[in-house]
């Protein structure tokens, strides 16, 4: 019985598990010919998007569409009740948009969240962005098209 009291008590002082924090934005071109996902594309890497819809830039086949991967970081499993909303825009235009309304994180205190952006190949550029409660992150990636 006191055994069990000492590890309440423990608990209690330790305090709640340190918050969620938004992680790495990832960008990865879905490969039409092997339907493969590229490497990551996202900045700081040096990619050229000219013209993926027919294998152009750094593409290494024909590519339209965009997936991104949005990576959420705790310390070990939990369940968190805390909105996240990724959203791509091109200008004004929302061209995709998802709302995940509470996450799990796995053992290690990941979750990876995904957003996929039809038809992205010829948009021009593409403004990534995340709000995890109070917390924001942008990314931003050039596809643009041309003769």
């Amino acid at each position: 019985m006191l055994t069990a009291l000492a590890a309440i008590a423990a608990a209690a002082t330790q305090g709640p598990a340190p918050a969620a924090t938004l992680g790495d934005i990832r960008m990865h071109l879905f490969y039409q010919e092997t339907g493969r996902l590229s490497p990551d594309i996202s900045p700081p890497t040096e990619f050229v998007g000219w013209n993926t819809i027919i294998a152009g830039g750094s593409a290494e086949e024909s590519a339209d569409d965009l997936v991104v991967v949005v990576e959420v970081r705790a310390q070990g499993e939990q369940f968190i009740q805390r909105p996240l909303t990724v959203t791509a825009r091109a200008g004004r235009r929302v061209l995709a948009q998802r709302r995940f309304n509470s996450l799990r994180t796995s053992d290690q205190g990941r979750v990876y969240l995904p957003l996929w952006i039809k038809d992205a190949g010829c948009v021009g550029l593409i403004r990534v962005e995340v709000t995890f409660g109070r917390e924001r992150k942008s990314e931003s990636l050039n596809l643009p098209c041309g003769e």
